[in-house]
């Protein structure tokens, strides 16, 4: 009888819990064995989340493979959505919970009992996207409620369509009809769409096309926070919010991180963490997410830590081992275990003394007769085993093989199929060799893992023992390497007492084998550390280094380094290229044949390209099988290597050989030779993959064949190749033009023809005749020649018909690329269309223009337009040849409009340019709008201030275009014909108005000044037949002059002190001079309200020289001051005396200061002469 008679297996721990499966499995919750971490966990995710104790609704879990992380987020997710919470699964649970916390138990029960729960929503991981996966799992789980929601995005906008053709006859008709084109029906239409298919989305926008004639369907943006928005709005008095988990998430960014919007789930969180709503996220990882986006470009792998902060994390690493706390659980004991127990009851409390003295384990609660207990449950595993198997599984686990799948499961190495090989009239135990050879597939897989290094230096090491790789020695051998990829060397190491205590054998027979390991130089007692190690006796032995390495190159990485360090050359559709008089090629491209129909292989070809030329590598394969394969990128030949095996084990070679090379530096520390033997190892098997290349190329080799459109074609050479690609050529580009120019006919042009092409343009894009602004044999005019003229398109007399370029239709070349050139102006006549939309034509089929001719070709096309716009994100740019060039190398972000004008618009235009022809500056050009433009706003700049601001001497009308060129205008065609049109609409009689708005604006001064001088002549009374310097003056002499002595105010005596000075001045110029120096501005700068300012100065002016009476006595509070000089009339002041301001006290205060510091320095003499002339400067 053997072993596996002693215990039982709860086959239900073989398999992982999955949210999305086992959300509704209500074993699930009665077979859940909780512990203290995962009551903790459970405590603080129903506390937060049912009775809302924190403002944070995103969470990630972390647990390693086999923690039960999946399986705690099951029976969560069961009890927030109220599944299966009614019956003796849940309360058996609740009795499991209650053992370790009862008010936990209790709040279970409770929320069990509330009408209302969570609507729980487990995510599917099947779209790269994360909205997608997030709107399609949450649309399954509101549909399987019965909740209808329709989220705004393609998918369900189209199945909303979907569902009304299908109810109308004719629709649906029409709908079968497509369908069975396009080899589908209607189910699977639906099902796609449905299942948020994107292959289905293509299918339904060709369907949409053709039942609609050509129309596009067109459907809203797919908002992720406003699906989430409908969905609450939908569950609204039925659920109390919604919890989403994403189980596996870890992976999820391992498989798609690059096609993952990282923003979508910040916003996620956000959404989760700050609505009105409950919703609540939690994410499942196997390890940091960090640790998987470290890989990606530094900007994406921050931003992803960025968002990883935003989640409140938890982790369900055990705070004891839960090697004891589970283990009675899954292996529980038969009733013969009693009777074994009793016959080998001391040799089982061996293993028992070494688990006391073991200091790996960290004990659950209990005395010590419990914890005995937890040992007894893990037999016939070693007690450190156990502990190992733990670590072990956290270490290298995968879905497959795990801790439970180890202790549960029936696959090789399993513990029940160890267990078959021992008799239960035998003691025995399984050691750490035995979880090794489990975990064995495992750790082989983790290539760049510390692991996996452990696995090779075993390898080594039992390489040496011969063939008895299954004896002692090489289970003793595997012992030390689960001690090793532990690594925690403060719990164990494989000294010899631990040696001899984890692998089962005897004493002696344990002794001698590590004295024959060690004799044999196999392991090496490490001295200062106090344990055996590997030793490594052969110090680059690169042949096995190179061997070892192989078996961890993919089929994906071959192809990558073909791509990338053999795609050195081209094919060339030699008689295509003769013909057409250019050099198109066939790019070769690496594939295996799965991956023909994936686009994301094809990534590293150019967005425009001629052809390719894909090398398949293929074994034992038939033609037959390439024949309906959808091949991924267009114009594709197939080149199949149907005996690839070898070419693929080479390359494997090269990859080993590349990987130590480019550890060269690190290895030649102990050996410098190291680095001159890998440089010939590499140089060598280069050689050799580029020959089988190159044979491949030319068919030296069985089972080799070419395919073209699935059908096999007779090529046996590369010469044969290179005309296979020159037919596809012919058919794919037979509409192109031919330039007969190798420096032109390209996409990268040289800095010289450059320069060439930038004068061809000018002379193109300039009024008169193209050629004429050329010299005769200069760069620039031989590429009007070769693009243009010679393809009958330009108007080159000197051309006959039997010169021009023919395709092989007989077509002059030019005339299908200039039909579709024209189709292209015609739109942009219309309105502002995208030049993307032309460029792109012009690259693809039939056509396959090279960059260095297509701005030669549409410069020509627009020449006789008198107005291009040209327009960078809706901003309009100069058209010049500059800008032309610029934007076909960015067209996605320019579009182009033609304004092609009437008669009407013709003389409008011409009448403005007219009347503005003093500010006209430069040349025509073609853009005569901008140019118009800025002549009318030099214009504006030009007028008076007052003009620009006043609304009472000027109309509405000219209030609206004052309005209009207040604000800058980059869009001239909107200008002239839209803005201006709000003056008039009749653009025949606009130039009328502008023209009298023109010289409205211009004559405000004028109107100004007319005002003012009625003003003065009011106020001093001067009649109409007197010049106003007359009356003004007379008023002076008769009246003001005697007066003007005293001070005044500021105005006042400035209106005197001018009096006093005016010889032969005319009225205009009084006018201007009094107007500036009573108000401070020209009367250009007056706002309206400075006639009325004006006004008021001067009736106050002769208010206060009517009421002063000049006398010679001094009355009380008056001062007067006279400054007499031998040589000059005295200088006179009379004020009235008043009491110092603040301000007028400080500069009191600081004149004292001066002249008080200067103190002896100046004379008393010199410090009057200084008063005096400051007095006389004050006065004077």
């Amino acid at each position: 009888m053997d072993y596996t008679s002693l215990i039982k297996r709860n086959k239900q721990y073989k398999y992982s819990a999955n949210v999305c499966f086992d959300l509704h499995n209500a074993s699930r919750l009665s077979g859940f064995i909780p512990n203290e971490t995962t009551t903790g966990i459970l405590r603080e995710y129903v506390g937060n989340i049912i009775k809302c104790r924190a403002n944070t609704h995103s969470r990630i879990l972390y647990g390693s493979y086999g923690t039960g992380k999946s399986h705690l987020l099951t029976v969560l997710g069961a009890i927030l959505g109220h599944i299966n919470t009614v019956g003796e699964e849940f309360e058996q649970f609740a009795k499991m919970i209650d053992k370790y916390d009862t008010e936990l138990a209790d709040d279970l029960r409770t929320f069990a009992k509330e009408e209302q729960g969570f609507l729980v929503v487990p995510i599917y991981t099947d779209y790269p996207d994360f909205s997608n996966s997030i709107a399609y799992s949450l649309k399954k789980e509101l549909e399987s409620n019965e909740i209808e929601v329709t989220f705004s995005g393609f998918f369900d906008e189209s199945l909303n369509l979907l569902r009304k053709w299908m109810g109308g006859e004719e629709s649906k008709k029409r709908l079968q009809e497509e369908c069975v084109k396009l080899s589908i029906s209607t189910a699977d239409l639906k099902h796609g769409l449905e299942a948020y298919d994107s292959r289905y989305e293509k299918l339904f926008r060709k369907i949409y096309s053709e039942i609609s004639y050509g129309a596009e369907f067109n459907t809203t943006a797919g908002s992720l926070i406003g699906n989430l928005d409908k969905a609450n709005a939908a569950i609204a008095g039925k659920y109390r919010g919604i919890v989403f988990i994403f189980d596996e998430f870890g992976r999820y960014i391992e498989d798609n991180g690059d096609d993952i919007r990282v923003k979508d789930i910040q916003d996620m969180a956000e959404y989760c963490d700050h609505s009105d709503y409950e919703n609540h996220l939690i994410l499942v990882s196997h390890k940091q997410l960090s640790l998987y986006t470290d890989a990606m470009k530094k900007s994406v792998s921050d931003e992803w830590k960025k968002v990883e902060g935003r989640f409140k994390p938890t982790s369900i690493n055990i705070k004891y081992d839960q090697c004891l706390s589970l283990i009675g659980s899954i292996i529980p004991k038969t009733g013969r275990w009693e009777a074994f127990k009793n016959k080998f009851g001391s040799r089982l409390n061996e293993l028992y003394n070494q688990a006391w003295d073991f200091k790996g384990f960290l004990m659950p609660t209990g005395n010590d007769e419990e914890k005995e207990g937890y040992l007894e449950d893990g037999y016939p595993l070693h007690p450190i085993t156990l502990y190992a198997l733990d670590r072990l599984s956290k270490k290298v686990a995968q879905n497959e093989r795990t801790y439970f799948t180890y202790l549960a499961g029936d696959e090789d190495y399993s513990l029940s199929y160890q267990l078959q090989q021992y008799d239960t009239k035998e003691f025995h135990f399984i050691g750490l060799d035995a979880i090794y050879d489990y975990f064995e597939f495992n750790i082989r897989a983790y290539k760049t893992d510390e692991s996996y290094e452990v696995y090779k230096k075993l390898q080594y090491a039992i390489s040496k023992l011969g063939s008895d790789h299954k004896g002692l020695p090489a289970r003793i051998l595997k012992a030390m390497a689960v001690i090793s990829i532990i690594g925690d060397s403060s719990v164990i190491i494989s000294d010899r007492e631990t040696l001899m205590n984890v692998v089962d054998s005897s004493p002696d027979e344990l002794s001698e084998a590590i004295d024959m390991l060690e004799q044999k130089k196999i392991i090496k007692f490490m001295r200062q550390y106090g344990y055996f190690d590997y030793f490594d006796s052969s110090i680059f032995d690169l042949d096995g280094m190179i061997e070892e390495k192989l078996a961890g190159v993919s089929d994906e990485m071959i192809v990558t380094v073909l791509n990338d360090d053999f795609s050195g050359f081209a094919v060339y559709p030699h008689a295509y290229n003769e013909s057409f008089h250019m050099n198109r090629v066939f790019l070769p491209v690496f594939a295996r044949k799965e991956d023909l129909s994936r686009r994301a292989l094809f990534t590293s070809i150019p967005k425009y390209y001629d052809g390719i030329v894909i090398f398949v590598l293929d074994n034992n394969t038939q033609a037959e099988e390439y024949a309906n394969l959808k091949i991924a990128p267009d114009r594709a030949i197939l080149h199949v290597n149907g005996r690839a095996g070898i070419l693929e084990q080479e390359v494997r070679r090269y990859l080993a050989i590349q990987y130590y090379y480019s550890k060269r530096n690190e290895l030649a520390k102990d050996d410098p030779t190291v680095v001159k033997e890998l440089e010939l190892y590499l140089n060598e098997q280069r050689a050799i993959i580029s020959e089988m290349i190159r044979n491949w190329r030319n068919y030296k080799g069985k089972e080799i064949f070419t395919m073209l459109n699935g059908e096999v074609r007779e090529v046996s050479s590369e010469w044969e190749l290179s005309n296979l690609a020159s037919e596809l050529m012919f058919e794919s580009f037979s509409q192109t033009i031919i330039v007969n120019n190798d420096i032109l006919n390209k996409n990268n042009l040289s800095g010289a023809i450059k320069q060439a092409r930038r004068k061809a343009l000018e002379s193109i894009m300039s009024e008169g005749d193209m050629y004429a602004n050329c010299p005769p044999l200069s760069p620039e005019c031989n590429i009007i020649r070769s693009v243009l003229s010679m393809n009958g398109i330009g108007d080159d007399a000197g051309i006959s018909e039997n010169r021009l370029n023919h395709l092989t239709d007989g077509t002059v070349s030019g005339e299908y690329v200039m039909q579709e050139i024209q189709k292209f102006i015609h739109k942009a006549e219309q309105g502002q269309y995208e030049l993307s939309k032309i460029y792109e034509k012009l690259k693809q089929e039939p056509f396959g223009l090279r960059d260095g001719y297509i701005p030669v070709l549409l410069a020509f096309a627009m020449r006789k337009y008198q107005n291009v716009s040209i327009y960078f994100h809706g901003t309009e740019h100069d058209y010049t040849e500059e800008e032309l060039v610029k934007a076909l190398s960015e067209a996605e972000n320019y579009t182009i409009y033609i304004c092609n004008w009437n008669d009407d618009q013709q003389q409008y235009i011409e009448e403005l340019e007219k009347l503005f022809k003093r500010y006209l500056a430069g040349p025509k050009g073609t853009n005569r709008l901008k140019r118009l433009y800025t002549a009318m706003n030099s214009h504006y700049a030009s007028i008076s201030k007052s003009a620009r601001t006043t609304e009472k001497y000027v109309s509405a009308e000219a209030v609206k275009y004052r309005n209009i060129l207040n604000v800058t205008h980059t869009d001239y065609n909107k200008f002239f014909f839209e803005t201006l049109t709000e003056i008039d609409g009749d653009i025949q009689a606009l130039d009328v108005r502008i023209k009298n708005i023109k010289i409205e604006l211009e004559a405000v001064p004028q109107k100004l000044k007319k005002k003012t001088e009625k003003a003065i002549r009011g106020v001093f009374k001067i009649e109409d037949d007197t010049s106003i310097a007359q009356g003004l003056l007379e008023l002076y002499k008769a009246e003001w002059e005697k007066k003007s002595s005293k001070a005044f105010d500021y105005s006042t005596n400035s209106f005197l002190e001018y009096l006093s000075g005016i010889v032969d001045v005319t009225d205009d110029q009084l006018v201007e001079a009094l107007s500036k120096i009573l108000t401070g501005f020209e009367i250009e700068f007056w706002s309206d309200s400075k006639v009325d300012d004006f006004t008021d100065i001067l009736r106050n002016i002769l208010t206060k020289l009517d009421d002063y009476e000049p006398s010679d006595e001094l009355g009380e509070g008056d001062i007067k001051m006279t400054i007499e000089y031998g040589h000059q009339a005295p200088v006179i002041s009379r004020f009235s005396e008043e009491e110092l301001s603040t301000n007028g006290q400080m500069m009191l205060n600081k004149m004292k200061s001066t002249i008080k510091s200067f103190g002896e320095s100046l004379s008393y003499e010199e410090k009057l002469n200084v008063m005096s002339l400051i007095f006389k400067d004050i006065i004077g």
